[in-house]
């Protein structure tokens, strides 16, 4: 049982078929519990229905000043029975613009405010107004941050699904039905975490939009519909660049101590360092070969990337955070001349192709991103 649990027990089929069952699975989980328990949404007044709002009221005038004054029962009656008769031509108006999805205990509470409003404060209250209606997503209430968890799994789910069957697509092509190949059980823990931090991370970050923007009292009232979806799946799917900017949120949010940034200033004046993106593409050359795209398609993550100085160990690189990018990085890499080199193996049917590439380069304040352009080795078959 302990077994199942090993990611070197998992094959790039098997690992394929469990992404697209707990796809499947949460995709279940999420419609059945939409049509369970209904959302609602956000609506605002356009300019064409506000003109045809000013249409209604044109048709229910106000009373006069003597009338609103009189203490006669049957004109204060008279007053209030041309009020509800106007609020119910607004509301079926409402009804009719937005399909019956308005909610009638909504209608209910605006019928009560309405009634004691003129026609010049009931045309102000709805151009302001958020009118809330039935909808099959959680857009209104802590529904919304359960639609932000679900969309940013299914992102992570469908970019793993794309990730695998690439590297599966290549293994087949070198060996058959043979399940071996750019497929690598290593990765499984890496993905398997993803599908945890991704969600929270999204979450964090429509939070922080909502609370930064300052433009809604109710943190759980986030007015940007459908919107919300695609923010949450593309985060999802891109988690590897989410994290990066919320790496990239700390010495915003949790800046250093004068003592630190003044002992980090010290260390930067005796030795400059700087962060560097080194990017992979296929040579010019190597552009016209018939298997440049699928090589392409593949991607380079499976590249090793090294820089090596004039004096000490050769540095290697880290890999792209996202499965699907190309650019490897180094950190606090000193000021100095490097030479960089690349090696790749690409599998093609029976052969295999060694790509390779090296470059001399200088790290500085103005060099920091840098393109290798990989071609075939002199020892590729």
């Amino acid at each position: 049982m302990l077994s199942f649990f090993k990611a070197k027990t998992w094959s790039g089929a098997g690992w394929l078929l469990t992404l697209c069952m707990l796809l499947v699975f949460i995709a279940m989980i999420y419609t059945g519990l939409h049509l369970c328990y209904k959302g609602t949404d956000h609506k605002k007044l356009d300019n064409t229905q506000l003109l045809n709002i000013d249409n209604v009221l044109a048709v229910y005038a106000d009373p006069d000043s003597a009338q609103l004054a009189s203490k006669d029962p049957a004109v204060k009656k008279m007053v209030l029975a041309k009020r509800e008769e106007r609020d119910q031509a607004l509301f079926n108006f409402l009804r009719n613009e937005y399909d019956g999805r308005i909610d009638e205990y909504r209608l209910k509470r605006m019928d009560d405010l309405l009634i004691n409003l003129n026609n010049k404060d009931t045309k102000a209250y709805l151009n302001s107004l958020e009118i809330i209606v039935n909808d099959f997503f959680w857009f209104v209430g802590t529904g919304t941050y359960a639609e932000v968890l679900f969309w940013a799994l299914i992102g992570v789910l469908v970019s793993l699904i794309y990730y695998v069957s690439i590297a599966n697509r290549q293994a087949l092509k070198v060996a058959g039905d043979a399940d071996t190949g750019p497929f690598d059980p290593a990765e499984i823990s890496g993905q398997v975490s993803k599908m945890f931090y991704a969600p929270v991370c999204a979450l964090v970050l429509v939070l922080g939009y909502n609370l930064l923007s300052g433009s809604n009292t109710k943190m759980t009232d986030i007015t940007i519909g459908k919107g919300l979806l695609l923010f949450s799946f593309i985060s999802g799917f891109f988690s590897g660049r989410v994290m990066k900017f919320i790496d990239g949120l700390k010495d915003l949010v949790l800046p250093l101590s004068a003592t630190n940034s003044t002992t980090a200033d010290s260390d930067k004046t005796n030795t400059k360092t700087a962060d560097i993106t080194i990017s992979l593409q296929l040579a010019q050359a190597m552009l016209s070969a018939p298997e440049a795209a699928d090589i392409i398609d593949g991607g380079f993550n499976s590249a090793i990337v090294t820089l090596k100085p004039e004096t000490g160990d050769i540095i290697t690189l880290d890999k792209p955070a996202d499965d699907q990018s190309s650019e490897f990085t180094a950190t606090q890499m000193p000021f100095g001349k490097y030479t960089l080199h690349a090696t790749m193996a690409f599998k093609n049917n029976d052969t295999i192709i060694n790509l390779a590439a090296d470059k001399d380069i200088e790290i500085n304040d103005a060099n920091k991103a840098f393109q290798l352009d990989l071609d075939k080795a002199a020892e590729a078959g």
